[in-house]
C-alpha cells in the first residue's frame, strides 16, 4: 500500500501498520474456520458443507486483515514465529498469525505453527493459511470483554478484505506530537485518493471512548457511596446526640463522683466504635455477597481485594468516629449540679 510508503518518509514516524479491527474499537466479524489436514486439497464447496459438519475440526474466531506494521506499531507482542513481511504476497502460499487464546484453545500442548486453517468463509478466499506465528491477545470490545480467539490475515494476500467487512484503519507510531503530523498526513492521503475524508484520532483517546459506559457507571456508584457515607454520618450524629441528652444525668453523677472530661470522651466514642466496628463488620459481609456484580465494573484489581476493604473500613471507622465526637464533647461538658437536677 503506497500510503504505508509515503508516510514512513515523514519526520517523527517510527512504524506504520494497518488493519481492520483496531482493539477497544473493533466491529470484528466471527466466523467458523476449519483445521485442514496436510494431504487435504483445496475444498469444493460441496466438501466445505460436509466438513462444517466435523465438530473435531471446526472452531469459532474473529477474523481481522492486518498489514505487516500492524503489531509493531501498536507493541502486540510475537510469542512464537514470526509477523507478516514482504515475502507474503498474493501469489505466495497464505498465511495467517493467530491469537494467544486460540493457540491454547484449539492446540493444547501443541505447536501450532505449521498448521493449516481455512477460513474462507469469511472473504471467499479458499485457500488455505498456514499459521506462521503466534501473538498476544487483545481486548476487541472492551477491556471487560475476555480476549476472543482471533485470526489476522495480510492485506497483501486478502484484499478483498480490507474493503468488504470494515474500514481500514492506519496506525501509527510517533516520536513527536501527533497533532504535528496531521496536516502532512492528510496531503498525503489526499495525494493519493482525493475521495477519501480522513479522520484523526489517537489511541489515548481511543482508550478514553472505550472507558465512557464504565466512568459513568463508576460515577454513578460513587454518588451514590458518597450520599450513602453522608447518610450514615448523619444518623451516626443524631443517635449519639439522642444518647448523649438520655444519658445527661448519668453523665453528672459520674463527674460528681470524679470522672474527669477525658473519662467521659473515651466513654461517648467507645459506644461510638463498638456501633462503627459492628455496621463496618456486616456491611464487609454484605459486599462479599456483591462482588460478582462488582467485578464487571473492575479492571486490575480484584472484586476482594483486601487493600480496598482494609482501606474502606478504616475510613467508615474515622468516619463514625468523627460523627461522635461532637456528641462526646458535649457530654464532657455537662454540668454536675444541673445534670442532677435533669429528669
Amino acid at each position: 500500500m503506497r500510503v504505508f510508503t509515503k508516510l514512513r518518509t515523514l519526520p517523527g514516524i517510527q512504524e506504520v501498520g494497518g488493519t481492520g479491527g483496531l482493539p477497544l474499537n473493533a466491529d470484528l466479524s466471527e466466523g467458523t474456520y476449519l483445521v485442514m489436514n496436510p494431504q487435504d486439497k483445496v475444498p469444493s464447496m460441496q466438501d466445505l458443507d460436509r466438513l462444517f459438519h466435523d465438530s473435531t475440526r471446526t472452531g469459532e474466531a474473529d477474523y481481522c486483515v492486518t498489514s505487516e506494521g500492524y503489531f509493531r506499531t501498536l507493541g502486540i507482542p510475537l510469542l512464537r514465529g514470526r509477523l507478516f513481511d514482504d515475502r507474503d504476497t498474493i501469489d505466495s502460499p497464505h498465511v495467517a498469525l493467530i491469537s494467544e487464546s486460540l493457540a491454547r484453545q484449539r492446540w493444547p500442548n501443541q505447536d501450532p505453527l505449521g498448521q493449516t486453517i481455512e477460513f474462507g468463509n469469511m472473504d471467499g478466499d479458499l485457500r488455505f493459511l498456514t499459521v506462521v506465528g503466534v501473538v498476544g491477545d487483545v481486548r476487541v470490545d472492551s477491556l471487560e470483554s475476555r480476549p476472543r480467539p482471533l485470526i489476522y490475515v495480510n492485506y497483501r494476500q486478502r484484499p478483498q478484505s480490507t474493503s468488504r467487512f470494515t474500514v481500514f484503519t492506519v496506525v501509527m507510531h510517533t516520536s513527536v506530537d501527533p497533532a504535528t503530523l496531521t496536516p502532512a498526513v492528510r496531503g498525503i492521503v489526499r495525494q493519493l485518493d482525493p475521495d477519501v475524508p480522513p479522520s484523526f484520532s489517537t489511541f489515548t483517546k481511543v482508550f478514553s471512548d472505550s472507558l465512557k459506559t464504565r466512568r459513568f457507571n463508576l460515577t454513578l456508584v460513587g454518588v451514590f457511596g458518597a450520599t450513602a457515607l453522608l447518610l450514615a454520618m448523619a444518623g451516626i450524629y443524631g443517635v449519639m446526640a439522642y444518647s448523649v441528652v438520655r444519658r445527661t444525668h448519668e453523665f453528672g453523677v459520674r463527674i460528681a463522683l470524679g470522672a474527669s472530661a477525658g473519662d467521659v470522651l473515651r466513654l461517648v466514642l467507645g459506644q461510638g466504635l463498638f456501633t462503627a466496628v459492628v455496621g463496618v463488620a456486616i456491611g464487609i459481609a454484605g459486599s462479599f455477597v456483591l462482588t460478582r456484580t462488582m467485578q464487571s465494573l473492575l479492571f486490575g484489581v480484584s472484586a476482594t481485594d483486601p487493600v480496598t476493604f482494609a482501606g474502606v473500613a478504616a475510613l467508615l471507622t474515622l468516619v463514625a468516629m468523627l460523627a461522635s465526637y461532637i456528641p462526646a464533647r458535649r457530654a464532657t461538658k455537662v454540668d454536675p449540679m444541673v445534670a442532677l437536677r435533669y429528669e
